[in-house]
């Protein structure tokens, strides 16, 4: 992603898919990135869409606002489109029980 694109928020906002999957909580684990199925409490889970966007990382100080040097971390599903032409991107993984070990 270009930085250009980044400050054209339209164009930027444009390229999410509006499926919501990034809003669910991650868990870091010996550097690697899990997802749960537990949703951020700012998600609407019927539109996928962020109750408090505009504010979202002053209301949730750990959401994270998307930049080419946070995109390449493994944060984003691996069919995101911000994330669709990196290579070997580390997609997170889903964390089934709790236990990052036994995933």
């Amino acid at each position: 992603m270009s930085e250009d694109l980044q400050n054209d928020s339209e164009k930027w906002e444009s390229i999410c898919c509006r499926c919501g999957r990034c809003c669910y909580e991650k868990v870091d684990f010996e550097g690697r990135i899990y997802y749960t199925e537990l949703p951020c409490e700012f998600l609407d889970t019927e539109t996928n869409l962020c109750r408090v966007y505009t504010e979202r990382d002053v209301k949730r100080p750990g959401c994270v606002r998307l930049t080419d040097e946070i995109l390449p971390k493994g944060i984003m599903p691996a069919d995101c489109p911000y994330v669709s032409d990196i290579d070997n991107y580390p997609a997170p993984t889903l964390l089934d029980d709790g236990d990052p070990e036994e995933t």
